[in-house]
């Protein structure tokens, strides 16, 4: 979801130690590979032929380029919407302590084979593994913390944050000016057909979905339109943030006081271009964010000068990501009762 900065080479111990397909530090992004990226991140439908324009290279040399990086799983092409819409109604972030018998990239590589899994991380602080899960109910979620996540190997205990409310994801980082970000909202069947068929393959035809719903291609552009202008869903290109750099990338717990209110600091950290994404909990912290940022000191700013000064925080608290698996979300096959496997699959 980030394309400003190249890839860093590993530097820091810990890079060396984690396996370079968990990082993607083995993918030599050059210069026209990383602006395709930032082309396609502010619209995954746009004409390639208009992004040869604004770049200077051939139509060909563009569409070549792009299906590279979608065949090799370095980026997808999709509509980043509330997974409510896609069919997914209840989500948590599951904290994972080990026992030290195993590494921790290596449990992270299990959990993500989970079919209820769609992002994972291995980070600094008190819990070593992340994984966000996925489902149609708390039932289904608890069932599968107890059945297929505490008895994995190197699972020492396991603590869940349920989402309250995904407040908001942002769409594009920039760092200039506010990108859009996404916010749950109310959609008629016809949104969440256009949403689901699009979260399928964000380049993928309108043409085709309106014979399937047996309307005019005029009226589904229409509802796409309307979808992108309220912030609804935005079709961009995926990617994972430490491929491009951002090695500062953070999970930032926020507890708030006893005089402030949780949906006024999740609203006040939207405001941050930094800040990625934002759900409010239940359990240790009342409002959790991902914070991106490349370097140490850009994060320390962030955390001192953004975060920590809004009213109503009263205690803040930062696992850098070390490594992390990255998702795509799929609609939910409602035929496939609590089987995901292909509804959220690895970018």
């Amino acid at each position: 979801m980030i394309a400003r900065l190249k890839t860093a080479e590993p530097t820091a111990q810990s890079d060396q130690s984690i396996p370079a397909q968990f990082l993607g530090a083995h993918v030599d992004l050059d210069d026209l590979d990383l602006k395709l990226i930032d082309e396609l991140q502010q619209n995954g439908r746009v004409p390639y032929a208009e992004v040869a324009r604004r770049i200077g290279v051939t139509e060909k040399t563009v569409r070549r380029r792009v299906l590279q990086m979608i065949e090799s799983r370095l980026i997808t092409i999709t509509a980043v919407t509330d997974p409510a819409s896609l069919g997914f109604d209840f989500m948590a972030l599951t904290l994972v302590r080990t026992d030290n018998s195993r590494s921790p990239v290596e449990l992270a590589a299990e959990l993500a084979s989970l079919s209820e899994v769609d992002y994972v991380t291995v980070t600094t602080g008190p819990f070593a593994v992340q994984a966000e899960l996925m489902g149609v109910s708390a039932a289904e979620i608890y069932e599968v913390v107890d059945e297929k996540i505490r008895t994995v190997a190197g699972v020492a205990s396991v603590e869940l944050l349920p989402y309250l409310r995904l407040h908001y994801q942002q769409a594009r980082f920039a760092h200039h000016g506010r990108p859009e970000g996404i916010r749950p909202r109310e959609l008629d069947h016809i949104d969440r057909a256009i949403v689901s068929y699009l979260a399928v393959d964000g380049r993928a035809p309108l043409l085709d979905l309106a014979h399937e719903l047996g309307v005019s291609e005029a009226k589904i552009r229409f509802r796409y339109g309307k979808l992108i202008e309220s912030g609804a869903v935005r079709v961009m290109c995926i990617v994972n943030p430490l491929r491009l750099g951002y090695r500062y990338t953070s999970w930032v717990l926020v507890n708030v006081g006893s005089t402030g209110r949780a949906q006024d600091v999740a609203e006040a950290l939207t405001s941050l271009s930094a800040v990625s994404y934002v759900a409010v909990t239940a359990g240790r912290c009342d409002v959790l964010a991902e914070v991106v940022a490349g370097t140490g000191e850009e994060l320390i700013a962030i955390l001192d000068e953004q975060i920590r000064p809004i009213d109503g925080v009263a205690g803040v608290e930062s696992w850098l990501y070390v490594g992390l698996h990255y998702k795509a979300i799929r609609p939910r096959h409602m035929s496939a009762s609590a089987n995901h496997a292909r509804d959220i699959q690895i970018v």
